[in-house]
């Protein structure tokens, strides 16, 4: 049977967006800090417009691949493809900022320029945060889908009583399903994931976790460093959990900086 969906975003395309976002940033900031004479910080501000619409382009081409793969499928998922959908709006806004800041430029509008190029910084505040997000929520999405096939194949059926766990511990489960994470145990006991970067979770959730007995950890080469997989009981938690709905996500975009003598909204639409 052929698959129906597209592949989606990989680890790879997604660094690469942090790293443009990281470096739009900094030229944002070389613009707003130590603004040139006006020859010179024209051609600056059409070179950062230029790589905030490449940015925005790549953005929205992860946004499309995340949208026609399997994503849509779980919970996790379609987290992802909404905070794509987030990072597509906040770049395409940076950009258009900026280009209204290179037309106010050729004007002799300095005044102008600087407040369109502070706007379009704005638009890029916490986007990398977000892009680790996206990393996170695939993540779980691909665990949720390996631990359906592991079950399939194993004939684990649903009549058996599952434990019940929260949404925390939910994640955590998507997250270690695929069998690539490592934890760390500080010789105080503690533990911390440590690879994937992106699997982010308290310590107190890795606990919950193995005193219910949802995971087990191997001890790997290195020192103070195990794997982590789940067990039947963990498998059969992640599939029975009901995910708590998408709610709450940080917006990437906050209230533009408004420019002087314009009289702000009753109220900023989410």
């Amino acid at each position: 049977m052929t698959h129906p969906f597209t592949p989606g975003p990989i680890d790879e395309d997604l660094w690469a967006l942090t790293q443009y976002l990281l470096k739009c940033g900094d030229l944002l900031d070389d613009l707003t800090r130590q603004p040139g004479e006006a020859p010179q910080q024209l051609a600056d501000t059409i070179r950062t417009g230029s790589a905030l619409y490449r940015t925005s382009l790549h953005t929205g081409k992860l946004l499309a691949q995340a949208a026609l793969s399997d994503a849509s499928t779980t919970v996790d998922g379609q987290e992802a493809i909404t905070v794509l959908r987030r990072l597509t709006e906040a770049t395409s806004n940076a950009a258009a900022r900026a280009s209204d800041a290179v037309s106010a430029l050729a004007h002799g509008d300095t005044a102008s320029a600087d407040q369109l190029l502070k706007q379009s910084r704005a638009h890029l505040y916490r986007t990398p945060v977000a892009v680790q997000d996206v990393s996170g929520a695939l993540l779980r999405h691909d665990g949720y889908l390996y631990a359906q096939e592991w079950a399939a194949r194993e004939n684990l059926g649903t009549s058996t009583p599952t434990v019940k766990v929260s949404e925390a511990q939910r994640r955590g489960l998507a997250a270690f399903a695929c069998g690539e994470a490592v934890v760390h145990e500080s010789a105080a006991g503690t533990r911390e994931v440590i690879a994937p970067l992106y699997a982010h979770m308290r310590g107190t959730t890795i606990d919950a976790l193995l005193d219910k007995g949802l995971i087990s950890l191997t001890q790997l080469v290195q020192q103070d460093r195990y794997g982590v997989r789940l067990t039947t009981a963990g498998t059969q938690a992640l599939l029975s959990a009901r995910p708590a709905q998408n709610r709450g996500l940080v917006s990437t975009t906050p209230a533009p900086v408004k420019a002087k003598g314009t009289t702000p909204p009753a109220r900023t639409r989410r």
